[in-house]
């Protein structure tokens, strides 16, 4: 089964190399599979922190995570969590 939820990139700076590496560093705790979608369909795994900074996404863009695997509800969540605390930059 695959969980997805839509956020809101609320840090002023979007996503960047701060706040890539944060996404990939915490979903590297979960027995899961993360990617996020950005409004024009570019997709990225959040394993990879390259992947995430081609997302090129500015503050107020959406953003769909995708979580998958045998913590994909856990994954999520805290992936969620992450993009509403503005990762932490503010």
């Amino acid at each position: 089964m695959t969980v997805k939820q839509t956020v809101s990139i609320q840090n002023k700076l979007g996503m960047h190399a701060r706040p890539a590496m944060k996404l990939f560093e915490l979903v590297q705790s979960f027995d899961a599979d993360v990617l996020l979608r950005n409004e024009a369909g570019t997709e990225a795994e959040a394993n990879s922190v390259i992947a995430l900074l081609m997302l090129d996404s500015a503050k107020g863009g959406k953003i769909e995570v995708e979580a998958s695997g045998p913590q994909e509800a856990e994954a999520l969540q805290a992936v969620v969590e992450l993009f509403a605390s503005r990762f932490d930059e503010e």
